[in-house]
């Protein structure tokens, strides 16, 4: 009796296994697009994200007041971490000597967005930069919203994260551009 019932449960299990979907996960392109060129040090402190972005879930803009997300394609770990490392690689490594400044960013897009005949990947990004020689607590130097999008070919999970990696690429130059001028 206890052996069937063992056989029972381990039947019950492998067929819950089996019905269960297979779940893709993404990430952006983690290496340099090299395409970047900072003249200063450009340090990523923190990154945050919206609610609606800090779900593991890829997010789909479905409507102007409506979101989805894909049901079996998930980010590989949490995105501001994602978008941290990504900004990081795009910058390069820090070069003795030169400027340091501080990004805080705060992801306020990271999405497909659904339009009428051709679907999105978009980017936005809120960028607060400091002078890491000067005290936490002055006046930035730069806030600015950063906002990069791309068309992807298919409605596809994997082509939005390619597109989002694009849009990363795109807005990490344009800091650095502005970083150049401060």
């Amino acid at each position: 009796m206890r052996l069937k019932l063992q056989l029972v449960a381990a039947m019950c299990c492998l067929t819950a296994c089996a019905s269960a979907p297979k779940i893709n996960y993404y990430t952006l392109a983690m290496g340099s697009s090299g395409t970047v060129k900072p003249s200063v040090n450009l340090v990523v402190e923190r990154v945050r994200t919206t609610d609606a972005l800090s779900r593991n879930q890829i997010m789909v803009l479905a409507s102007p007041t409506r979101i989805e997300y894909y049901a079996t394609d998930h980010w590989v770990g949490n995105l501001a971490d994602l978008v941290r490392q990504k900004l990081t690689a795009e910058f390069g490594p820090q070069v003795e000597g030169r400027r340091s400044l501080a990004l805080s960013v705060a992801v306020l897009s990271c999405e497909q967005v659904d339009g009428a005949g051709s679907d999105e990947a978009r980017m936005q990004l809120r960028v607060t930069v400091r002078d890491l020689a000067e005290k936490r607590f002055r006046e930035p130097l730069l806030e600015k919203t950063y906002e990069a999008s791309r068309p992807v070919a298919h409605p596809t999970a994997e082509a939005v994260v390619e597109g989002l990696s694009l849009c990363a690429e795109e807005i990490a130059a344009e800091i650095a551009a502005d970083a150049a001028l401060l």
